[in-house]
């Protein structure tokens, strides 16, 4: 059964899709790059209102357009932005793009960071609220279709802006972004695979002809629609089990994804020109978020059973 969204929800994903439509086109260029950051497209975004979607009307219409930009083969900073700077700070507009960082890793390289404004630091109890330089960020090179950053020298925490028993808050509204995302490059790349297979002959015959290949698409498509449903459900009632296990039905399910949709392109699959990877790699990426998988399970078991 697939639910239906308000006009008003449609006429928002619309417009989004719009924007994306005309800022999502890949240069020449750059068809060999692991990711491709669209400036342009982060600052129509904002301009436009559509991160401030959190704040003005809901976390459900946040994680709709969260969806929208994850489907995209460009990368823009929304899940951040539109989804834990409105929880986490509803008061203010907190200048973009954000990174999310934890604590226990200040050394490491961390998604977005190269790209960042400001970074919220995951303390455990507490969340930092820290300004990102330029001069103080190196890029880190890497295949995992996002741009990667480690700080140079890390953040003086002491004397950092904290937000005060906001690391759980934090946490689930990372997984609810981590789920939402993922929805929407796991159904981008169930899309892109699709096509291929649909006009791709091996034989004689298009490889969506041969029954394994539709028995696995379709198990593909029910994990990228089941997933789009958790993410939005968790989203809607921003309730602390829903957003484990979206993260963690979305982080369980990478490795299917993954392999099938890429063995489906054969050799294709395993270049860089075609655009499969710049999906299925941020998944790969959003895999070791938010605690990774083990412990989004181990929350889903402890908030279902307890620690018994």
């Amino acid at each position: 059964m697939n639910l239906h969204m308000t006009d008003e929800q449609s006429a928002l994903v619309a417009a989004v899709q719009e924007i994306l439509r005309d800022h999502s086109d890949l240069p020449q260029s750059a068809r060999l790059h692991s990711h491709w950051y669209n400036e342009t497209l982060q600052r129509l975004l904002v301009e436009n209102g559509y991160l401030d979607v959190g704040r003005q009307i809901g976390s459900l219409e946040a994680a709709l357009v969260v969806i929208e930009a994850a489907k995209a083969p460009v990368v823009a900073e929304v899940a951040a932005s539109s989804l834990l700077a409105a929880q986490l700070l509803p008061d203010e507009n907190l200048e973009g793009p954000i990174a999310i960082v934890s604590g226990d890793h200040l050394t490491r390289a961390h998604r977005n960071l190269s790209i960042a404004r400001h970074a919220f630091i995951d303390l455990g109890e507490d969340v930092a609220v820290v300004p990102v330089w330029a001069d103080n960020v190196e890029l880190v090179p890497s295949i995992l279709a996002y741009p990667f950053g480690r700080f140079i020298r890390p953040p003086e925490l002491r004397t950092a802006r904290r937000l005060p028993s906001k690391g759980a808050e934090l946490r689930k509204w990372w997984r609810v972004a981590v789920a939402a995302e993922a929805a929407g490059a796991a159904q981008a790349a169930v899309t892109c695979t699709l096509n291929h297979v649909k006009q791709r002959n091996v034989f004689g015959h298009p490889v969506a002809a041969f029954q394994t290949v539709q028995h696995r698409m379709v198990q593909c498509h029910m994990v990228a629609t089941a997933l789009y449903y958790l993410s939005l459900r968790a989203a809607a009632t921003g309730l602390p089990y829903d957003a484990d296990v979206a993260a963690c039905y979305a982080q369980q399910h990478v490795k299917k994804l993954v392999v099938d949709l890429h063995q489906f392109c054969g050799a294709m699959g395993v270049t860089n020109e075609f655009e499969l990877h710049l999906w299925t790699y941020r998944l790969r990426a959003l895999q070791t978020e938010a605690g990774g998988l083990v412990e989004s399970a181990l929350d889903v078991v402890t908030r279902r059973w307890g620690h018994g």
